[in-house]
């Protein structure tokens, strides 16, 4: 990590966390978070994938640390050329610009504003430092409607083409708006759904998302936010990301060692991105598992602390690839208990045990081992519910410890104390021999498939009392969508009165 003006980052205070496995990197980085008031964390690693799992295992354990108000976490992805796949490309630029928007939403927060929710975004170098639309620009192509808003028809429609939206028949994917009679739906290419505004006259009267598949409503909001299409090319910031942060915003770089060469890259391009950044931010934190020397984090000025955690996959013996049936299932009992003979043997020594699991049925199933076996029941874990890719042991050092919430499946309690020598997780992976399967997701936006939208089409412009005419049985009304039992389970029918009230 080449910082080329280290002298005029002075103000920068810089703490390096050394000890910090894998699989605890989401729960440390959760702790900081709730130690730390600051608006913003901005959190950089390696690869794209690793930013997604981490995001997601950050919202575990704030949740499981009842961290009030909860963070909004977004991940911010590399741009991509549309030549690749332009919705792919799109939907990376849409994600972007909705940090961005986040980002610029609280640059005036104050480090002690506990009022809103502090925003954490993991990205990684590329996307860390590529070109940002300037933020005066950003920010005239991006406004808000609330309720009761005088706005004409026409002016919004003539705003939504300015700002590169497509009209559509149906509103299904961000960037598209489509008019029905008095009501415009709209999908801000900024946001996770679709929403539907209804005008009295020259008045916004309603605003309400709804589900782009069944084209339902849901409850009132007050406001929402535009921003532009990122297909609307605008004029690139000068110093990049810097002008959409906090001056107190937090970063945090993930084994910083190991970015050092990706960060050098760009200097050796003859551009020094990072710098405005670190000149903007007032903290920075480096978290790794090995000490080594790392260039942002070399100096008397920087604080360490080490922490002492592991991964309990060195604690976790699987089957030979060789074993089958029986035999295999043999072995595997026999590792599993093994294990498990090591966790009371952690709770013996005063760790608390949680254990994380996805379903209440694994719950139970565990449950039952251990109540079977008299060295194992006196494990008595905590179960949370979740999903995580490997457990981890941490050995309380100082303030190299975590507060978590108590046993509750629904991770609603509040905080307790770190107990006084640490804390073990177990996973799925090692109760049962196999990690779930995860594929984290960038952005959560609600979509129709194509195939769902085919079904609407016909009824997607109808409102409940509008006559329509089914092809079999003549002219009815239309009464919206209903559930209907069938033998195959619960599905969502069209519901249509016939003569003499007829459904």
């Amino acid at each position: 990590m080449r910082v080329t003006a280290m002298s005029t980052l002075t103000t920068l205070s810089r703490t390096k966390l050394t000890g910090i496995c894998p699989p605890a990197r989401g729960a440390v980085l959760g702790e900081l978070v709730r130690r730390q008031q600051a608006p913003v964390w901005l959190v950089v690693t390696a690869e794209l994938k690793a930013a997604e799992q981490l995001a997601e295992d950050v919202a575990f354990f704030t949740e499981v640390a009842n961290l009030r108000p909860g963070p909004e976490i977004l991940v911010f992805p590399e741009s991509m050329p549309d030549s690749r796949d332009m919705r792919e490309a799109f939907a990376a630029s849409a994600d972007r610009a909705t940090v961005l928007s986040k980002l610029r939403a609280t640059r005036q927060a104050s480090a002690t504003d506990t009022g809103a929710p502090p925003v954490i975004v993991a990205t990684t170098p590329a996307a860390l430092l590529q070109p940002v639309p300037a933020l005066e620009e950003f920010a005239t192509r991006e406004f808000t409607l609330a309720r009761g808003n005088a706005i004409s028809f026409p002016a919004l429609l003539e705003k939504l083409r300015e700002l590169d939206y497509d009209s559509e028949a149906v509103c299904e994917a961000p960037g598209h708006y489509a008019i029905r009679g008095g009501i415009i739906d709209v999908y801000p290419v900024t946001a996770n759904q679709p929403y539907r505004l209804d005008f009295f006259g020259d008045e916004l009267e309603e605003i309400r998302p709804f589900d782009p598949v069944t084209q339902r409503s849901g409850e009132k909001i007050d406001s929402i936010t535009i921003a532009a299409s990122p297909r609307l090319k605008l004029d690139p910031s000068k110093t990049g990301l810097a002008d959409y942060l906090s001056p107190h915003t937090h970063l945090v770089f993930i084994e910083p060692a190991s970015l050092d060469e990706e960060f050098s890259t760009f200097a050796r391009e003859g551009s020094d991105p990072l710098t405005p950044i670190l000149q903007r931010c007032a903290a920075a934190t480096g978290i790794a598992d090995i000490d080594e020397a790392a260039a942002l984090f070399d100096g008397e000025d920087v604080a360490e602390s080490t922490w002492d955690t592991e991964s309990l996959a060195h604690h976790r013996r699987y089957p030979g690839e060789a074993l089958v049936a029986q035999e295999r299932l043999d072995v595997e009992e026999e590792s599993r208990r093994e294990f498990l003979v090591q966790v009371a043997a952690w709770k013996k020594a005063g760790y608390r045990v949680l254990f994380v699991v996805s379903k209440e049925g694994e719950e139970q199933r565990i449950r039952e081992i251990l109540d079977e076996d008299p060295a194992l029941k006196k494990i008595a874990p905590a179960f949370l519910r979740g999903v995580l890719n490997e457990g981890f042991r941490i050995t309380n050092r100082g303030r190299s410890a975590l507060a978590l919430a108590s046993d509750s499946s629904t991770r609603k309690r509040a905080p307790t104390s770190a107990d006084p020598t640490g804390l073990v997780v177990v996973t799925e992976t090692e109760l049962f021999g196999r990690q779930r399967l995860r594929r984290p997701q960038a952005s959560k936006r609600a979509l129709a498939q194509r195939a769902q939208v085919d079904q609407l089409l016909d009824f997607s412009e109808l409102v409940e009392g509008d006559f329509v005419v089914h092809l079999q049985h003549g002219i009815a009304l239309y009464r919206g969508l209903t559930k209907l039992e069938t033998r195959d389970g619960v599905r969502e029918v069209i519901s249509l009165e016939f003569d003499d009230h007829v459904t």
